[in-house]
């Protein structure tokens, strides 16, 4: 009885603490399994994708991160907000040209009682009828935020001659571009391309690239789309995918062994097969 307590108070232990990590568990779980398929199960070139998408994600997310608190900070700085609103023209000029001095701001909108209180930048691209600054889409994954009643919306886009990160010294065979909702090219690892060009342009380009180069995708995350131009692998992928699949079965293999060493009689304490019926 006192062996049936005992496993009963581990087996409740161990549920209640479970329960208690709750989403944390499952996060922890769902990202472990999530890293295995992609090592074991997909090519190098698909990996190569799924790591373009994951680093080109985290970038632009660290750019509106930073750009979102710049201009909080600036806005709450000696109380710009408050003046401006009062109508002090130098306080809104000097707001100007800190917005300005961002390399990778395209515009500034700021509302008030469905009312604009200042709007910098081009926003044409962003015209729901292609022409009237008025019918602003506001909608969908372009990043805002709120300031008691105010509301404050822009859009990231690099000034000529700015490139964010330098993503060729990463050594990814493929090569891709990324453009934001703007149209205009946020990121590249293609140092020869013209950072100018718009993705209505770059599309055709890419069309007939596609004809002559299979494999070439086009994956969108969030208000980024990106197109990949994948390179010729080289035998020397194949041989280390190869190797790492490998790698993964002996590992798999060996820990079911050192199981079967440290628990010796663990066939003995499970229940009896049923008998077979004629």
């Amino acid at each position: 009885m006192g062996n049936s307590f005992f496993k009963t108070f581990i087996i409740f232990f161990v549920g209640f603490s479970l329960q208690g990590l709750g989403a944390q568990t499952r996060m922890f779980y769902d990202e472990f399994w999530d890293q295995i398929a992609e090592d074991v199960f997909l090519s190098p070139q698909k990996k190569e994708e799924t790591e373009i998408g994951k680093r080109v994600r985290e970038k632009n997310f660290e750019e509106i991160k930073n750009i979102r608190s710049f201009i909080k900070n600036r806005l709450v700085y000696e109380n710009t907000k408050e003046k401006i609103l009062e109508g002090n023209r130098e306080v809104k000029t000097g707001l100007i040209q800190d917005l300005e001095s961002l390399p990778n701001l395209g515009g500034f909108l700021w509302y008030r009682d469905n009312q604009t209180i200042l709007s910098w930048g081009d926003w044409s691209d962003f015209y729901e009828d292609g022409f009237s600054a008025d019918k602003i889409r506001l909608e969908g994954q372009l990043p805002s935020f709120r300031l008691g009643n105010d509301q404050f919306y822009f859009f990231q886009k690099n000034m000529p001659g700015y490139s964010p990160v330098d993503f060729r010294f990463i050594g990814w065979e493929s090569t891709f571009y990324v453009f934001g909702d703007d149209g205009s090219l946020r990121f590249s690892n293609d140092s020869r391309i013209d950072r100018s060009i718009r993705i209505s342009e770059f599309r055709k380009t890419f069309e007939n690239i596609r004809e002559n180069i299979s494999g070439c995708e086009i994956l969108e995350e969030n208000d980024l789309k990106i197109f990949i131009i994948p390179a010729k692998n080289h035998p020397i992928y194949y041989v280390l995918y190869g190797l790492r699949l490998f790698l993964y079965v002996w590992t798999a293999y060996l820990f079911w062994i050192l199981i079967n060493l440290a628990f010796p009689n663990l066939k003995n304490h499970l229940p009896p097969s049923p008998p077979e019926t004629t």
